[in-house]
C-alpha cells in the first residue's frame, strides 16, 4: 500500500545554489494556505501537520516575513528523498540503523536514501512516499457539501443487500491468479484489461484505459462510469489501487491485503450500482503505480483539476480485509473534508456491523493525490492490535484475507456513494434579505432541478453554523421569518428534500440583521473613462428597497453633495465633465420605500482617463537587503530612474501606497510595471483595472521575474497555454509560455531593430554565475517578438522570444525576465526604443521643459452659439490634436490631428449641429495637454 520508489532526484530548483533544501513549515494557522499561495509557495507534500515547500529563492524570507515558523532541510543533491511513515518504536529503531533521519514529526520521518537502501526500509516495516519531482502550487481542499441528516433508506437497504462476499472472492482470486501485479509488470497491463473488460460486462456507461508516462514506459488506470441523470458534471469517485509488490515483485506479488482487497471493495460496489438510476456521475477507479510513488491518482487527479472537473468527493479503499484482531475500518481525510468521513462514519452505523475509527490527516494512498489539488477525500483501511506480518511479501494471499469484513467495507462504500449519488444537489444562490421592519428578513433561493423534489428545510439561529430553529417548506424558494430581534444578527441556510426524504447537503450560509433603517449599499467600486466615472454597486438586499442616492466629493471624509435628482433605481451611475488629475470620491446610500436613507456606503475613489500626465512607474519589488541577488529599494529606484531619465514619470512604490487602482492610474499615458523579487508578484488583482484601462487606449509595460506566473494569479504550473477571457490572451496576443527553470539565461538578443541585453554578474548571486534561471519563454499568438532568449548552453530555449509588443488599438509591451539584472547602459538603450515605440515623447523630463512646452489655448466666444475661434500657440513643431468631448467622453469634432509648425495658431469649431449643453476641448501636444471647458448655448 504505501511503499513508494523515487527514482529521481527533488526538483533541480533545490539545488541550483549547491546542496538543496526544503523549508518544513507549521501550517496551523487558520490563514495559513491563503499566506502561502499569497507568497507564491510550492509544496512537494506533508509530514503530519508540516507542509514541506520548495526552497525557491528568497522563498525563506518570505515565509519568515509572513509569521510563519520553520525548519530548513538540507539535502543531497541527485539523492532520492521519502516520508517515512513508521508504526512503532521497533520500526523506527530498524529504521534509523538503514538510513538517517533528516526531519521527524512523530512517526514520520523525512529520509534520504538509494532505492536499495528504501526496499530494505519498506521490509523493516516503514510506509514510503516518495517526494515529487517537481513542486506544485498550495491548494486547499474544499469542504464537502454532504448530507448532515441521515436515517435508513429502502433504496439504500436494498443495495446493501446486493453486497455478495463470494463475489468479492471471485473477484480476489482472479487478480492473485495474475501471480505479480507490479505496476512495471506486463501481467499489471494483462489485470487492467481483465478490470476494464468486468466493467463492460456489468453494463456501466463508458470504460476508459486512461495511460500516463512513467519515464520511458506507460502506464494505465482502468476508469468506469455511470452517467448522472440529472447532475452529469458532478462525480463521485470510489477508488483503489490494483497494483501490488513484494520482496519479488517481478515474479510474485499477489497483493491480496494490498490491495486486491481494496479494489475487489471497489469492483464489487461497480457491479452492485450497475444499471441504477443515480442523479450523479459515478466513477470507478483502479489506479496502477500507488506503490511506486501515487504515480496513477497523481496523474488522474491534476488532469482532472486542470479541466476543472467538479468532483464532489473521492472515497478510496485500501487493504480493508485483514481484521487484526478487531472487526472495523480506519476512515482518515483531512480535516476540511470531515464531514465527508463523518458521513461514512454514519453509513458504517447504519448499514453495517463494521466499527470504526476516525481520524483526520493526509493519509499516504490515493486520497493524497486528490488532497493536493484541492478534492476531498477519504481513505478506509483495516485496524486492529495485531499487525499484517504479509504485507508487501509473497505471502499476501487470498487466504490471509476475510471475505466478510470485505463485504461489510463494501456495504460502507455502496451506501455512502448511493447516498450521495440520489440525495438532492445543495440550492443554490441561498441569500437572506431584511424586511425594513426590524424584526423580519426574507430567506431567498433558487430552485432545484431534481424531478423527484419536494420541497426545502430552512434553517436558521443567532450562531453561525449552529441553527435553533427550522421549518419545512414545499417547493417554493423563499420565505419570510418573523418575529426576530431588531440588531441582532442571524445566520441561516437551506436544504432540499426529495420525496423519498433524502437531503441535501446545505446551501451556503448568509447571514443578515433586521433594520428599520436600510444597510449601506455593498460591492461599491469605481471605474474612470474619459473625462468621468462609472460608479458601480450591488443591489441591496432590503425588500422594501425604493432606489438609491449616489454622492461625490473632491475630499476623502467631507463635502459630499448628492449628485442625482430623483432615486436611481440602476446600480450603476456615470458622472461625466470631470477634470484631469483631480481625485474624485464616491458614496452610495440606499432608501426604502418609507423614505428611510442608509448610512454611507464604503468610499470609493478614482481619476479619470485623460493620459496627459506621462509615465506612472510602479515599483513592485520587495525592498531587498541590497546583497547580489536582493536589491533593495533605493537601488532598484536609481536603476529605473537612470532608464527613464529624459522622460516624463511619476513614482509608484507598492511596498508604501498599496497596488495602484484603476482610479490612480487614469492620468497617466504608459504604465511601467516591473517586479523584479522573486517571491511576492502581487500584479493578478491589478489585472482587471489595467485591462479597463488599456481598453481606452492607455499603454502598459509590464517586466518580472516569473511574469507569466504573475499573471496567472501565482497558480497552475508551466507550459501555460492560454485563451479568451485571460489577460495574457486577449491583452498581450500570447498563445502560451514555459519556463527555463535552470541559470541558462545570459542575456536577450534583440530583434527587429531593438537593442540586445545582457546579464550583469555583479549584480546575481555569485552561485549562478551570472545566469539567470525561471525565465519566461513566450508563445506569441500575433505579437511582436523583439528580444529572445540567449542561453549559456544552447538548449532548446535558444532563440525562443522572451520580449513582445503590440501596438495595434492600444499598445502593450512585456518582457519574460527581470530587467534590473541586465547592464544598465544596454537596458537604457532597451527602455528608450520601448517607450518610444509605445509613444512616449522623449526628452521632456525636466519640469522647466515641460513648462515651456504646455501649449496655449483660447476659446471665443464661450457660450457658444454656431460658429467657435479657437487660438492656440506651440513652442516647437510637433503634432498636435484638438479634440471635442461630450460629458459622456465621447468624442464628437477633431478639429485639428496634424503636425505644425511653431507659433499661433487658429482652428474653426463648427457648434451648429450640437445639442446644448457642456463639453470639453482637449488640446495634446507634446505629451502635454490643456483642456477647456465649453458651452453650448440653447
Amino acid at each position: 500500500m504505501r511503499f513508494r520508489i523515487f527514482y529521481a532526484a527533488i526538483a533541480t530548483s533545490l539545488a541550483l545554489a549547491g546542496p538543496g533544501e526544503i523549508l518544513v513549515v507549521d501550517i496551523s494557522r487558520p490563514d495559513a494556505l491563503q499566506v502561502l499561495r499569497k507568497v507564491g509557495a510550492r509544496q512537494f507534500g506533508r509530514i503530519g501537520d508540516r507542509w514541506l515547500l520548495a526552497a525557491e529563492p528568497q522563498m525563506s524570507e518570505a515565509v519568515a516575513q509572513s509569521g510563519f515558523g520553520f525548519t530548513a532541510v538540507p539535502l543531497r543533491p541527485h539523492c532520492p528523498t521519502y516520508i517515512a511513515f513508521v508504526p512503532n518504536d521497533d520500526v523506527m529503531n530498524r529504521v534509523q540503523k538503514l538510513a538517517m533521519p533528516l526531519f521527524r514529526d512523530g512517526q514520520e520521518l523525512i529520509v534520504q536514501m538509494d532505492e536499495k537502501t528504501a526496499l530494505e526500509v519498506a521490509l523493516a516495516g516503514a510506509e514510503l512516499v516518495r517526494l515529487p519531482d517537481e513542486p506544485f502550487p498550495v491548494s486547499p481542499v474544499s469542504e464537502p457539501k454532504v448530507p448532515r441528516v441521515v436515517f435508513p433508506d429502502t433504496f439504500v437497504e436494498r443495495l446493501v443487500a446486493g453486497v455478495n462476499p463470494d463475489s468479492i472472492r471471485a473477484r480476489m482470486s482472479r487478480l492473485q491468479a495474475f501471480r505479480t501485479r507490479y505496476s512495471p509488470a506486463d501481467s499489471c497491463r494483462a489485470a487492467e484489461e481483465f478490470i476494464a473488460n468486468w466493467f463492460r460486462a456489468i453494463g456501466l456507461d463508458s470504460v476508459e484505459l486512461v495511460s500516463y508516462p512513467v519515464g520511458s514506459d506507460t502506464w494505465r488506470n482502468v476508469v468506469g462510469t455511470i452517467v448522472g441523470r440529472t447532475h452529469p458534471e458532478k462525480i463521485l469517485i470510489i477508488c483503489g489501487h490494483m497494483d501490488a509488490i513484494s520482496e519479488d515483485p517481478w515474479n510474485l506479488a499477489p497483493g491480496m491485503e494490498d490491495n486486491g482487497s481494496g479494489t475487489a471493495v471497489m469492483l464489487e460496489a461497480a457491479r452492485v450500482l450497475a444499471g441504477e438510476e443515480l442523479d450523479l456521475t459515478v466513477k470507478f477507479i483502479a489506479f496502477t503505480g500507488e506503490e511506486e510513488g501515487l504515480y496513477g491518482s497523481d496523474h488522474y487527479a491534476r488532469m482532472m483539476r486542470t479541466r476543472n472537473a467538479e468532483i464532489l468527493a473521492v472515497l478510496n479503499f485500501d487493504m480493508v480485509s485483514w481484521p487484526g484482531g478487531a472487526w472495523g475500518v480506519a476512515l482518515v481525510s483531512v480535516l476540511p473534508a470531515r464531514q465527508l468521513v463523518l458521513l461514512e462514519a454514519a453509513m458504517a452505523d447504519l448499514y453495517t456491523t463494521l466499527d470504526h475509527r476516525i481520524s483526520h490527516r493526509s493519509f499516504p494512498s490515493d486520497s493524497r493525490s486528490f488532497d493536493n489539488v484541492g478534492y476531498p477525500a477519504t481513505s478506509a483501511y483495516e485496524f486492529g492490535p495485531e499487525p499484517y506480518i504479509w504485507y508487501h511479501t509473497t505471502g499476501d494471499t487470498l487466504g490471509n484475507c476475510n471475505m466478510a469484513l470485505a463485504a461489510e467495507v463494501a456495504k460502507m462504500a455502496v451506501a455512502t456513494i448511493a447516498t450521495l449519488a440520489v440525495a438532492p444537489i445543495p440550492p443554490d444562490g441561498f441569500v437572506l434579505r431584511d424586511c425594513g421592519n426590524g424584526t423580519s428578513l426574507v430567506a431567498a433561493w433558487r430552485p432545484n432541478t431534481e424531478p423527484d423534489l419536494l420541497g426545502y428545510k430552512l434553517r436558521w439561529g443567532t450562531e453561525s453554523y449552529i441553527y435553533s430553529d427550522s421549518v419545512l417548506l414545499g417547493p417554493v424558494t423563499s420565505f419570510r421569518l418573523s418575529g426576530l430581534v431588531q440588531g441582532r444578527r442571524y445566520y441561516a441556510t437551506v436544504v432540499a428534500i426529495d420525496s423519498c426524504g433524502h437531503e441535501s447537503g446545505p446551501a451556503n450560509q448568509d447571514s443578515a440583521s433586521p433594520q428599520v433603517v436600510p444597510a449601506p449599499p455593498a460591492g461599491v467600486s469605481a471605474l474612470p473613462f474619459h473625462f468621468g466615472m462609472a460608479v458601480f454597486w450591488q443591489p441591496s438586499r432590503e425588500a422594501d428597497l425604493a432606489g438609491y442616492n449616489i454622492y461625490r466629493s473632491t475630499l476623502p471624509d467631507s463635502n459630499y453633495q448628492r449628485l442625482n435628482q430623483g432615486l436611481l433605481t440602476d446600480t450603476t451611475y456615470r458622472d461625466s465633465g470631470l477634470l484631469s488629475d483631480t481625485m474624485y470620491y464616491y458614496a452610495v446610500t440606499a432608501v426604502d420605500s418609507l423614505g428611510n436613507e442608509s448610512p454611507f456606503s464604503a468610499r470609493v475613489r478614482g481619476k479619470p482617463l485623460t493620459f496627459d500626465h506621462g509615465i506612472l512607474l510602479v515599483d513592485e519589488t520587495r525592498d531587498g537587503t541590497g546583497a547580489r541577488g536582493n536589491p533593495s529599494d533605493e537601488q532598484q529606484d536609481r536603476f529605473y530612474h537612470a532608464l527613464l531619465e529624459g522622460f516624463r514619470y511619476t513614482d509608484w512604490d507598492v511596498a508604501q501606497e498599496g497596488l495602484p487602482l484603476v482610479g490612480d492610474i487614469g492620468p497617466f499615458s504608459t504604465v511601467v510595471w516591473h517586479g523584479d523579487d522573486y517571491t511576492q508578484q502581487q500584479l493578478y488583482p491589478a489585472l482587471s483595472g489595467l485591462d479597463h484601462y488599456l481598453a481606452y487606449g492607455g499603454r502598459l509595460w509590464l517586466m518580472g521575474w516569473k511574469p507569466v506566473w504573475a499573471l496567472m494569479n501565482c497558480s497552475g504550473s508551466y507550459p501555460y497555454n492560454f485563451g479568451l477571457g485571460q489577460f495574457p490572451y486577449d491583452r498581450l496576443h500570447l498563445q502560451g509560455a514555459s519556463q527555463s527553470p535552470i541559470p541558462d539565461f545570459i542575456g536577450a538578443n534583440g530583434e527587429s531593430g531593438y537593442p540586445s541585453v545582457a546579464i550583469d554578474s555583479a549584480k546575481t548571486v555569485p552561485s549562478i554565475l551570472g545566469r539567470l534561471p525561471y525565465v519566461d519563454a513566450l508563445l506569441p499568438r500575433d505579437a511582436w517578438p523583439i528580444l529572445t532568449f540567449n542561453s549559456f548552453s544552447g538548449d532548446s530555449f535558444q532563440g525562443r522570444p522572451v520580449g513582445v509588443v503590440w501596438r495595434n488599438g492600444y499598445r502593450i509591451a512585456f518582457l519574460g525576465f527581470p530587467l534590473y539584472y541586465t547592464k544598465e547602459n544596454e537596458a537604457r538603450q532597451l527602455a528608450v526604443r520601448v517607450l518610444t515605440d509605445l509613444g512616449e515623447p522623449y526628452g521632456v523630463a525636466e519640469t522647466a521643459a515641460l513648462d515651456a512646452l504646455r501649449p496655449a489655448l483660447a476659446v471665443r466666444p464661450n457660450p457658444a452659439q454656431n460658429l467657435v475661434y479657437i487660438n492656440y500657440t506651440v513652442v516647437r513643431s510637433g503634432r498636435v490634436r484638438l479634440a471635442l468631448y461630450n460629458v459622456s467622453g465621447r468624442l464628437v469634432q477633431e478639429p485639428v490631428n496634424r503636425i505644425l509648425p511653431a507659433g499661433e495658431h487658429i482652428a474653426r469649431l463648427e457648434c451648429q449641429g450640437l445639442r446644448p449643453g457642456l463639453y470639453y476641448l482637449r488640446l495634446t501636444y507634446q505629451g502635454q495637454g490643456v483642456t477647456q471647458k465649453i458651452v453650448k448655448a440653447e
